[in-house]
């Protein structure tokens, strides 16, 4: 058996399956997971935001740490409901302008996901037996008991049993309790009740709006009723929602969950995230450090910085996921070349294109999976009979395409951003032969440099890095994507291998001699028209500095400058 075998070959094959974790092949995402530290860091009872880049892992994490706690449910007495915020998000209106109003709409939409799971898990939280008729009357006594805290949380009775209601709406004593503040017009048929907690719609006689004191009263009493020690609530893509209304999402989701026992576990896009706003008077939303932690993911495994936990991560992924599929046919091939599971990865690959293919992909899973899959169908298309593993070659052949069908289309959108990697890839690949590059912290946040990183065409290596002609100065250590060699008229319609050969993957000790400094960015900023000079110190003034954009000052000067034309 080699992996050339059509047994190996149907086994690669079906391997596409796996590549998004919504949509894998297989009965169990825990023993699928690979980097089991990930769990084991953000199973705890602390609010946790998961930051990533798109195909990182982060809903495979969320899901495998959900059946993490499920399996230990019964000893630790945590329930985990996990939610996707993509099946929510349609539902709110795009006619209505105001954040706080579509903040507390996602969030009934939240409540009604967490209530109606634990509604359906009833059964196994109050530990139903169906051979004991007295634990039976018991269980049913008890879930009586629960209907009206559940029904609270925006589940309806049919008269059978409890359901999703379709008609959730926003009250304007709600969007008050948030902002401090109405500018919304009244509901006809919300009426406020002397409580001011409970309001009710007289055209359906059912209740329509509850306060967000109520909602946590509801909830912990739910909670003591089911004897939980916590409830777990994993929130997947919650980049998802607009920028705007994060804040007021992740303040209502602080005001209701803080003095309970609720954690909530966020997966989300670093750059496009805003959990909390510092205001005069307080920390609007969730403060991190505070009410809740980060933990990223897309510098964990990065071949540069860490190359045997990359290796090692990698090669556990590749077994898992294919193991899952054959298990006989993938311990017969380790067998048959004489290695053992941890050194599975070098069956696959030729030891240069190993190494190639771990910097390629950025510590990136499903970028990995994909040039994996590209990279073994030119190996099997175009070896010679005497190649037994995917080379070099291949790899490259197989990153060029990937770049051209994925992430180069994605940057051709967006004419700012393919100029800037443009003439960075210039810069730094054409002039200095190299793949790393340096740039001030102070440019980090540029929405540009960011949206390339999004893009997953320009990548983070190192935070916080010095350089000796530039002391105390922070920059950040980037490289730019293997796959742009094949695009911006640099190489035609082959990947330029020569010059690929001359490229020199430095240590990033020797990186310190290509940074990209501030003429490189005010120049770009002028060009692009987000700059201009200034009138007084004859400097490049940048039009989304905070300074000019609240005030209309000089970033350099700090001197009142008249907004150009």
């Amino acid at each position: 058996m080699s992996i050339k075998s059509q047994e190996i070959n149907s086994c690669i094959g079906r391997l596409a399956n796996n590549i998004r974790a919504e949509r894998i092949d297989y009965n169990s995402y825990l023993d699928l997971y690979s980097g089991e530290e990930n769990i084991r860091n953000i199973d705890n009872i602390n609010n946790t935001v998961v930051y990533g880049r798109r195909g990182s892992g982060k809903t495979h994490l969320l899901k495998a740490l959900s059946e993490r706690v499920v399996d230990n449910y019964p000893v630790d007495k945590v329930f985990p409901v996990y939610i996707d915020l993509r099946r929510i998000i349609p539902l709110v209106s795009p006619e209505v302008e105001n954040k706080e109003v579509d903040a507390l709409l996602i969030f009934k939409y939240i409540m009604q996901e967490v209530s109606f799971n634990l509604y359906g898990n009833l059964p196994i939280l109050l530990n139903k037996n169906e051979f004991d008729s007295k634990n039976e009357a018991l269980f049913d006594s008890k879930k009586a008991q629960l209907n009206d805290f559940f029904e609270s949380l925006y589940l309806e009775f049919n008269g059978r049993e409890l359901k999703k209601s379709n008609d959730l709406t926003v009250s304007e004593e709600e969007v008050k309790s948030l902002s401090g503040e109405v500018n919304i017009s009244k509901s006809p048929s919300a009426k406020l009740s002397a409580s001011g907690t409970v309001k009710e719609n007289k055209q359906t006689g059912r209740r329509g709006h509850v306060s967000i004191l109520h909602i946590t009263n509801a909830l912990d009493e739910i909670l003591n009723e089911l004897d939980l020690r916590f409830l777990m609530i994993l929130v997947d893509e919650w980049s998802e929602i607009p920028r705007e209304i994060q804040p007021s999402l992740a303040e209502i989701i602080k005001k209701t969950f803080s003095a309970i026992n609720v954690v909530t576990k966020i997966a989300a896009i670093p750059n496009r995230t805003t959990l909390g706003i510092k205001t005069e008077s307080k920390f609007f939303g969730l403060e991190e450090g505070g009410d809740i932690f980060g933990y990223p993911l897309d510098m964990r495994y990065v071949f540069e910085v860490n190359k045997n936990q990359t290796r090692d991560f990698f090669n556990d992924l590749l077994y898992k996921h294919l193991s899952s599929i054959n298990k006989t046919a993938i311990d017969n091939l380790v067998k048959k070349e004489k290695k053992t599971k941890d050194s599975f990865i070098n069956i696959l690959f030729a030891n240069v294109a190993l190494n190639e293919i771990l910097i390629a992909c950025a510590g990136i899973p499903r970028d990995f999976m994909n040039l994996f899959l590209n990279s073994y169908d030119k190996f099997i298309l175009s070896s010679s009979s005497t190649a037994a593993r995917i080379s070099v070659k291949n790899l490259r052949l197989a990153n060029a395409e990937w770049y051209e069908s994925d992430k180069k289309e994605q940057v051709d959108k967006n004419d700012v951003e393919k100029k800037l990697l443009t003439e960075i890839v210039r810069e730094v690949i054409e002039k200095k032969k190299s793949m790393h590059f340096l740039i001030p912290e102070k440019y980090s946040n540029n929405k540009h440099i960011q949206n390339l990183i999004d893009l997953r065409v320009i990548h983070l290596r190192k935070s916080g890095y010095s350089h000796k002609d530039h002391p105390g100065v922070s920059y950040n250590v980037y490289s730019v994507d293997y796959g742009c060699y094949n695009s911006l008229n640099i190489t035609k319609n082959k990947l330029d291998t020569s010059m690929l050969n001359d490229l020199n993957i430095k240590d990033l000790r020797d990186v310190r001699r290509i940074s990209l400094e501030d003429t490189f960015f005010q120049s770009f900023m002028m060009e692009i028209g987000e700059a201009f000079r200034c009138p007084h110190c004859k400097a490049p003034i940048d039009v989304n500095h905070a300074a000019y954009k609240k005030r209309g000052l000089c970033n350099h000067c700090f001197e009142f400058v008249q907004a150009e034309e």
